[in-house]
């Protein structure tokens, strides 16, 4: 709490140094890293689900924009990923290539709503961990190089305590299922 106390103070300070016409030209992006340490790590969270992990409370972040050209206010559900904030920039800035690599503007979220993209990627090789997830926004399967796999369905399990693959799974979560496994494959090849 005091580490978001200071952060909150040194920003305003900030803030409050950029000339006013600066400001009416420039849009700041506030985003989280991966997730609070293990080591402080907090109730519903874990040390194995919090920062250097593939779990929601390592790679689900928080971000915050304002500035010229955001209207929109309140929270957006879209699945974006870290990658994204090079072409949402870029876009920004005028040149007009919405899309680049895995990379994908989101600028219009600033203003309207709609949807950027299907799925959410993400992977962690930290020399003795090597495994990956995707996500649908609904459903999460993470698998590692070994082949364990654990699957989660965010809308009912936000913080990830039930694999579904430890019981027998719905046709819509076998569905899900081999859905993200497709779209891992394509990702990952």
């Amino acid at each position: 709490m005091a580490a978001i106390e200071a952060m909150d103070y040194q920003i305003g300070r900030l803030l409050e140094n950029i000339p006013s016409d600066e400001r009416e030209n420039t849009v700041i992006i506030f985003i989280g890293d991966n997730g609070t340490p293990n080591q402080v790590a907090q109730s519903p969270y874990s040390a194995q689900t919090a920062k250097g992990s593939l779990a929601q409370g390592g790679i689900n972040v928080p971000m915050f924009i304002n500035g010229s050209g955001v209207s929109r206010t309140g929270t957006d559900d879209n699945l974006i990923t870290s990658t994204d904030l090079f072409a949402t920039i870029s876009e920004i800035a005028g040149i007009s290539t919405p899309e680049v690599n895995d990379s994908k503007s989101f600028k219009s979220l600033l203003s309207q709503s709609s949807k950027i993209r299907d799925y959410q990627y993400s992977e962690m090789d930290d020399g003795t961990t090597d495994e990956w997830t995707i996500s649908n926004g609904e459903y999460k399967l993470i698998v590692n190089t070994d082949g364990i796999a654990e699957m989660y369905n965010l809308v009912n399990d936000s913080y990830e305590n039930s694999n579904l693959l430890n019981g027998n799974l719905s046709t819509i979560e076998q569905n899900a299922k081999l859905e993200l496994e497709t779209e891992l494959t394509n990702i990952r090849n």
